[in-house]
């Protein structure tokens, strides 16, 4: 699965009976750590329902801000 640059639109996902969030986020992303929040964050009709999810429900998959990766040196800082 490709994933999709910072400024690309969300992607609308409608579930299917038995669905659980978890699964949704990371199938399109790839991994959940701090992404399903931010799903359910743009997803606030979400909070009130049961962890497996009925058919039919639409779920917006927000494009996830860059993270910077910490650089590493290993001897100090190059002159």
């Amino acid at each position: 699965m490709q994933r999709e640059a910072v400024t690309s639109p969300a992607r609308i996902v409608r579930t299917s009976d038995g669905d659980v969030l978890d699964a949704i986020v990371f199938a399109h992303y790839g991994h959940v750590v701090g992404a399903v929040e931010i799903v359910l964050e743009a997803n606030r009709h979400l909070a009130g329902m049961s962890v497996v999810l009925p058919a039919g429900i639409e779920i917006s998959l927000p494009p996830l801000p860059q993270r910077n990766k910490p650089v590493v040196r290993l001897w100090g800082d190059a002159q």
